[in-house]
């Protein structure tokens, strides 16, 4: 479950206040570029190509939103699970991350510690430490 205070939540916040205010730039500009052109519709077309800009904004921009939930965001998820239910004494729970990336190095570090950490438990149980 995603947070309201996550990063993602706020950077979508950042690009779209950002998108928003760039949009009514490019309107205000259409607006007065047609004013001094005499067109007596200036305002309804600035208005117009105000939405049409931050619509073409942001539809690619909450398409990479999902593709950074999708591919980054779900490994943190799943590392952070496995951290809390390490932290809380279960050995046994595997970190499981796909791919390449320096998120899947995270996780393959965690789990060779995860793994030293269960051996050395097992270890002091059998009083071999």
């Amino acid at each position: 479950m995603e947070t309201k205070n996550s990063v993602l939540n706020k950077i979508s916040m950042i690009v779209f206040i950002g998108s928003v205010v760039g949009a009514i730039f490019v309107g205000v500009l259409v607006y007065f570029l047609l004013v001094s052109a005499g067109d007596p519709s200036a305002f309804s077309k600035a208005v117009i190509s105000t939405i049409v800009i931050e619509i073409a904004f942001l539809v690619p921009v909450y398409m990479i939103r999902v593709l950074i939930d999708k591919y980054i965001i779900s490994k943190l998820k799943e590392i952070e699970r496995a951290l809390d239910e390490v932290s809380m004494g279960n050995l046994d729970y595997e970190v499981k991350v796909e791919g390449d990336d320096e998120l899947a190095q995270l996780a393959d570090a965690f789990e060779r510690m995860r793994i030293s950490l269960k051996t050395i438990m097992e270890k002091l149980e059998k009083g071999e430490l």
